[in-house]
């Protein structure tokens, strides 16, 4: 008999693994990218090709952006100082370089992440909070305490159900291999399933603290 322990993973457990070990080359291939403060015609094409060498995941959270700039810098074969200095900032910004601060091991990520867009107003009565990432506001328990305080529940991570996706504004720099990753590329994919959750920034919500 066939123990539940000897059987294969499922379809989706593989896949998962496949994204993450391909978001964790991905983080790898930008900073090699980067390391000498400039992103060459040559280096983006070679980014291009590789995301499409991994099409399965074009579509998603983080390649999908990164693959949406690299294709419109690329559509007349010239890469100008202005697009290269854009593709730059885009990856700084994705693997959370240069605002990295060594000595506290944290970075601004408020730019670097897919916040929805135009913020909306945030209505704390009767929603649906999940927090993640690192708060300069204050513990995450504090944070939950203020929304709980408003009516808002909390729930543990994004579904259906949730409202919004509250993002400390401090995090890992490897904030898209952590667990605050996790739950910020759900919310993304919830959002892009139609549901009507939206991923805010700490600044965004604490100026609803009325």
């Amino acid at each position: 008999m066939i123990s539940s322990n000897d059987r294969a993973p499922s379809g989706r457990i593989t896949e998962s693994r496949r994204q993450d070990r391909s978001t964790n080359e991905l983080v790898g291939i930008c900073r090699g990218l980067l390391a000498d403060g400039h992103v060459s015609q040559m280096e983006a094409e070679f980014l291009k090709d590789w995301i499409e060498r991994n099409a399965a995941f074009v579509g998603e959270y983080p390649f999908a952006p990164i693959y949406r700039l690299l294709s419109e810098i690329l559509q007349d074969g010239v890469i100008d100082s202005d697009e290269s200095a854009d593709l730059h900032d885009t990856l700084i910004r994705f693997v959370g370089g240069e605002t990295f601060d060594q000595r506290a091991e944290t970075a601004s990520l408020s730019t670097s992440l897919p916040i929805t867009e135009p913020q909306p107003r945030i209505e704390h009565s009767g929603a649906i909070f999940v927090v993640t990432g690192t708060f300069a506001y204050g513990p995450r328990s504090r944070v939950q305490a203020e929304i709980e305080q408003r009516g808002g529940a909390i729930g543990a991570s994004p579904s259906k159900k949730t409202g919004y996706l509250v993002i400390g504004e401090l995090g890992s720099r490897d904030w898209i291999n952590s667990n605050a990753g996790t739950k910020i590329i759900k919310a993304v994919e919830l959002r892009g399933a139609g549901h009507p959750i939206a991923i805010v920034s700490e600044q965004h919500w604490t100026a609803h603290l009325t």
